[in-house]
């Protein structure tokens, strides 16, 4: 039940490290269970964590690998948050 609370965190990215760009609690449990995050260092997330099912573990893992975004689009199912290269 989403009781018009939800909640947002974001944070600037700076450099090649990985940065959580937005985490928010979309079931209104108290823990975030989605995550974007910038692993390039572009200030633009290019990976996006889920957590389906409220346990507090990486459902579905989405990650960006094109020039422009949305054109390659690859989906890792139950990998703990870790993209495998293909």
């Amino acid at each position: 039940m989403n009781n018009g609370e939800d909640q947002a965190e974001t944070i600037e990215t700076r450099g090649d490290e990985h940065h959580v760009v937005l985490s928010a609690d979309t079931n209104g449990d108290g823990k975030p269970d989605v995550w974007m995050t910038d692993t390039t260092g572009d200030g633009k997330a290019d990976l996006y964590q889920f957590d389906t099912t409220g346990d507090g573990q990486v459902d579905v893992t989405m990650v960006e690998r094109a020039e422009e975004p949305g054109e390659d689009r690859v989906v890792v199912d139950g990998d703990g948050g870790h993209p495998i290269e293909p």
